[in-house]
């Protein structure tokens, strides 16, 4: 089966604040969330950030990020919202954003097909992977398109934004809001070819980010003592794992690949990336990430979207996305341009 990436969209709001600014509001989340740790862990959270502002849903709320990314990537593929069978939402923290309460949890994968004219699409979601969720997404899109042929363009969205007083979530990273969208196509004949999607998720260290309901308020909760003795000692080795078993399946090595389009997590965790794949520090393209914060699944979407723009990706070349997000999961799609 010939599937393509047609076309990939984000938005992100126009206001946004300092880091150092959220650091200083939400002091008392910082500082409940790192105490566990060591002094030296403490001082590494905060200087390998490498963020220096984030993105925040203002006037233009995250709703309207996803419309606007959606309709951009719909325009990009040259298609119309009727062409669209099914749209796959894969957002984290969506549902209390966007819509005051009245959602009552439902995916805005609802409304966004009646705004966009795509009302007969089927529409799932799922809230799976966080910021791995776009190789949940892309596996789930291709199993429907293999058992249905009637499906022949999905359209992937996810948006997130931070709840109230939840931006930090050190020892990790800072959250910035965004929205994205991809399209899939099958048998089409613009933009890169999938050859391969590959995820893993290990159930025990669900507790890893969890969000938590308090006296009727959101809380993303991140578990600072096991991110550090549970995840941190496996993460780039379980990464290396799906790395390698998409790169075996198409008998390709990492020599082989042209682009790595990794997450904007923080600096320090896109040096541990090019460690694993044997790239020199800082050799991975340069992103928004100092700007935009971590946008969770949109990381991805921005980071292809920004390469294309510049250039940099040729026809014939390999690109390889990675991600790991909470669950825990690890995801990497590999596709050829």
């Amino acid at each position: 089966m010939n599937v393509r990436i047609a076309a990939a969209a984000y938005a992100v709001p126009p206001d946004d604040d300092a880091v150092e600014a959220v650091l200083e509001r939400e002091r008392t989340r910082v500082v409940t969330a790192l105490s566990p740790l060591s002094p030296e862990s403490r001082r590494k959270a905060v200087e390998g950030l490498g963020l220096n502002r984030v993105r925040i849903c203002g006037d233009k709320q995250l709703y309207d990020l996803v419309l606007e990314a959606a309709s951009k990537a719909i325009a990009e593929a040259g298609i119309t919202a009727q062409d669209i069978n099914l749209i796959l939402d894969y957002s984290t923290w969506s549902s209390e954003s966007w819509s005051s309460g009245s959602s009552q949890g439902l995916s805005f994968a609802h409304k966004l097909s009646a705004d966009l004219g795509a009302e007969t699409s089927m529409i799932l979601s799922f809230k799976v992977g966080g910021c791995a969720g776009l190789h949940v997404a892309i596996k789930t899109a291709l199993g429907w398109m293999t058992i249905d042929e009637s499906i022949k363009t999905v359209l992937l969205v996810t948006g997130d934004a931070a709840p109230q007083g939840n931006r930090s979530l050190l020892p990790i990273t800072i959250h910035g809001d965004a929205g994205s969208a991809g399209i899939l196509r099958r048998d089409g004949t613009e933009g890169p070819t999938l050859l391969g999607v590959e995820a893993m998720t290990l159930g025990r260290l669900h507790n890893a980010i969890t969000m938590v309901r308090t006296n009727g308020h959101l809380d993303i909760v991140v578990d600072a003592v096991c991110m550090e003795r549970e995840v941190t000692p496996i993460y780039f080795l379980n990464m290396l794992v799906v790395v390698n078993k998409v790169l075996a399946a198409s008998s390709l090595s990492l020599k082989d690949i042209d682009h790595f389009i990794y997450s904007n997590i923080s600096r320090r965790d896109r040096e541990g990336f090019c460690k694993m794949v044997g790239l020199p520090k800082g050799s991975l393209p340069a992103t928004p990430m100092a700007e935009y914060g971590h946008t969770f699944a949109s990381d991805l979407v921005i980071n292809y979207v920004n390469m294309r723009r510049e250039g940099l990706i040729r026809p014939g070349q390999l690109l390889l996305f990675s991600s790991a997000g909470i669950g825990f999961t690890w995801g990497v799609t590999l596709a050829r341009a």
